[in-house]
C-alpha cells in the first residue's frame, strides 16, 4: 500500500472576501436559502462540526450520515460491525441529500451537508442540483493534516480502510491549491468557496449560517468563541 504523502508547503490562512450576492430562485426571484456543504477527508472533523453548529442554530437542517449510523447501530446487536451496514448508511445520506435538494428550500432554513467532497465532478453535479433547486450553493472544505485526520479516525472509533482512506488524500492533495485559490469567491456552480482550517471553520460556519454576514478567518489566539458558543477544538 502507498503511503499518503502529506502536503508540502505552508499551511496558511486566506484572508477571505466580502460574502457574494446570494442567487436568485428562478420560480419567485426571493433570495436563495443558504446550503453550506461541508467538506473534508474522512477524520477532518466535519460531524462534530455540523453537531455544534446545528445545536446553536435549531433552525438549520443537518443532513449527516453519522445520525443513520446511530439510529442503525441502536437497532443492532452492539458485535455488529459498522462494515457490514456501512453502505445502508451512506445509501440513505444519498438519498435524504437528493430529496432535500430537489425539493428546494424553505424559507428561514438554511441546510448543512456532510460531504467529503474529494470527488470534484460529483461535488460540481452536487452544486450544479442544489443551484437548480433554488438553493445558493456554498462550499467549506476543512483543510486538516494527514496526521490529524488519522487522529480524527481514532478518536470516533471509526477508521476507513487504508486504501480507500489513500484515494480520499491523493484526491484532496490534488484539489487542495485549486479550492485555497477561490479564496471565498465563487467557483463552478458554488456561490462561494473557501478552505478552512478545522478549529476556525466551527465559529466561521456558525456565523456564516447564522448572518450570512462576511467571512473574515481569525486566527486561534484572537479567538473564535462567543458567549455560550462552544468551540469543539478547545482543549
Amino acid at each position: 500500500m502507498t503511503t499518503p504523502a502529506p502536503v508540502h508547503g505552508p499551511r496558511t490562512r486566506t484572508a477571505l472576501s466580502t460574502w457574494p450576492a446570494r442567487a436568485a430562485r428562478p420560480d419567485d426571484g426571493a433570495a436563495a436559502a443558504l446550503l453550506v456543504v461541508v467538506g473534508g477527508v474522512p477524520g477532518a472533523g466535519k460531524s462534530t462540526l455540523l453537531a455544534h453548529v446545528g445545536a446553536d442554530i435549531p433552525r438549520a437542517v443537518v443532513l449527516d450520515p453519522d445520525r443513520y449510523r446511530r439510529r442503525i447501530a441502536a437497532r443492532l446487536p452492539s458485535w455488529v460491525p459498522y462494515a457490514t451496514y456501512r453502505w445502508a448508511v451512506h445509501a440513505l445520506h444519498a438519498v435524504a441529500t437528493v430529496l432535500y435538494l430537489v425539493r428546494g428550500p424553505r424559507p428561514g432554513h438554511p441546510l448543512l451537508l456532510h460531504d467529503t467532497a474529494t470527488r470534484e465532478r460529483r461535488r460540481d453535479l452536487l452544486g450544479l442540483l442544489a443551484r437548480w433547486s433554488g438553493w445558493d450553493p456554498v462550499l467549506v472544505a476543512v483543510d486538516v493534516s494527514l496526521g490529524d485526520a488519522l487522529d480524527g479516525q481514532l478518536d470516533r472509533g471509526r477508521v476507513v480502510q487504508p486504501d480507500e482512506f489513500v484515494r480520499h488524500w491523493e484526491r484532496w492533495t490534488a484539489q487542495r491549491s485549486m479550492l485555497a485559490s477561490a479564496a471565498g469567491g465563487p467557483q463552478g456552480p458554488w456561490s462561494a468557496v473557501y478552505l478552512m482550517e478545522r478549529c476556525d471553520a466551527f465559529g466561521q460556519v456558525r456565523d456564516l449560517v447564522l448572518h450570512s454576514s462576511p467571512v473574515v478567518v481569525a486566527s486561534r489566539a484572537e479567538g473564535l468563541d462567543g458567549p455560550g458558543q462552544a468551540n469543539p477544538c478547545a482543549a
